[in-house]
């Protein structure tokens, strides 16, 4: 089954109950930070976080450190099938600056992007992270979220170089996860009150029986 499908019925769902649903939180994906040569400068491998197939949000986080460092992410954005482009500049960051703002690139059939923002220590905040993963559906309702290389560099490195011109430039950062199913929506308040007058019904019926029985 396609994410995207899965999404859309998600979608679907939600706007037909009026309902909410819950965010889908994982635990055990990793970081991978890639230097422009393609060499590996940075693992971590004990993220958290979530995402919301509704609201189109994501996040992620680690107590551990990048080179010696504290970091954290805001902003997520997740996108479907298609060409998308984002403006790097207009996302609150305050220190760096790219020469082009504008970064477009293309999710495929099968696939969702992500854009979120990196902030490293205190000085260096709004980084640009940019991430087209496959959906690997494992067929126990958890799907896997691969990082794929999505401007096709002749060294194949995942993911797509920051565009900030400092502290890391053309340097690779990519999430990695696996994400279960979507969370079942949350009924509304009426909707429970008829679950519960049901259920008071059945009991009524149950013992009235069991009454005329005995008699």
């Amino acid at each position: 089954m396609k994410y995207q499908k899965t999404l859309l019925a998600a979608s679907l769902a939600l706007a037909a109950t009026g309902a909410m649903a819950a965010p889908d939180n994982f635990t055990g994906g990793n970081f991978t930070m890639y230097d422009p040569a393609g060499g590996v400068v940075g693992f971590i491998n004990d993220l958290t976080g979530f995402v919301d197939p509704v609201a189109m949000t994501w996040n992620v986080a680690s107590a551990t450190l990048y080179s010696g460092l504290p970091w954290t992410t805001s902003g997520g954005t997740l996108f479907g099938p298609g060409t998308n482009t984002v403006n790097v500049n207009g996302d609150g960051s305050v220190t760096q600056g790219a020469a082009n703002p504008n970064v477009t690139f293309t999710v495929g059939a099968g696939q969702v992007g992500g854009n979120i923002n990196f902030n490293w220590g205190s000085s260096f905040t709004g980084l640009d992270v940019f991430n087209v993963w496959n959906i690997v559906d494992n067929g126990d309702g958890t799907y896997n979220w691969v990082s794929t290389n999505i401007d096709n560099d002749v060294l194949g490195i995942p993911g797509l170089g920051f565009v900030e011109s400092f502290p890391l430039p053309n340097f690779s950062l990519n999430f990695n996860f696996t994400s279960g199913v979507a969370s079942a929506p949350v009924p509304e308040a009426s909707t429970t009150g008829m679950l519960l007058a049901g259920l008071s019904l059945v009991g009524f019926l149950a013992r009235r029986r069991a009454r005329m029985a005995a008699a």
